[in-house]
């Protein structure tokens, strides 16, 4: 479904449990969460599924077309783009009038970190990582953990877990994860190499 602007409004109500209330009941799609200063362009080209997160400062253009699966979690100051220039213009330097657009496709349970980009013509499928940073410029596979400038595969998640849990349907919504649990991890990482 398309997001719609009144969704985004829900937002702006301050009191936690009206918004939720008011969403649930009138909102376009299942429950999502979209936090302030989000930028979405051309809205009506993005296709969200439920419990979608969208952190923020999140830079949404949504010229080519965007797909948002459920449960995926969009860290803040995640760009996404679905357009480039055309820069092999034989009229004009640094590019011409025309705009490529290629759709962006981000399946379900994908957790995208904090300040990655992802460039036009990419698919994210289900289950995938792509670490704080990442430059996403190729499509990632089921469950890959990415991460670097260009994006490359760094590791994958238990993939028959993954199945396990999701044949169970235990896709975590805002609500199971509210209560937050800190775990401190003693140590330094290992050297580079």
């Amino acid at each position: 479904m398309a997001l719609r602007v009144k969704d985004i409004l829900f937002d702006l109500i301050p009191n936690k449990k009206l918004r939720r209330k008011l969403k649930l009941k009138y909102g376009t799609y299942p429950y999502c969460g979209v936090v302030k200063n989000v930028k979405i362009s051309h809205s009506k080209n993005l296709k969200l599924g439920k419990w979608v997160f969208i952190g923020g400062g999140c830079r949404l253009l949504c010229e080519g077309g965007l797909e948002i699966g459920s449960y995926t979690r969009l860290g803040h100051e995640v760009m996404i783009l679905t357009s480039n220039h055309n820069y092999k213009s034989e009229k004009y330097l640094p590019f011409d009038e025309v705009d490529y657009m290629q759709k962006v496709v981000i399946e379900k349970n994908c957790w995208i970190g904090s300040r990655a980009l992802v460039c036009p013509g990419v698919k994210i499928d289900e289950g995938a990582v792509v670490a704080s940073g990442a430059v996403v410029t190729k499509s990632v596979p089921k469950c890959a953990i990415v991460g670097g400038n260009p994006a490359k595969i760094i590791g994958y998640r238990d993939i028959e877990l993954y199945n396990k849990l999701d044949k169970e349907g235990k896709s975590a919504t805002f609500e199971d994860v509210k209560d937050r649990k800190w775990v401190n991890i003693e140590g330094h990482k290992e050297y580079l190499k």
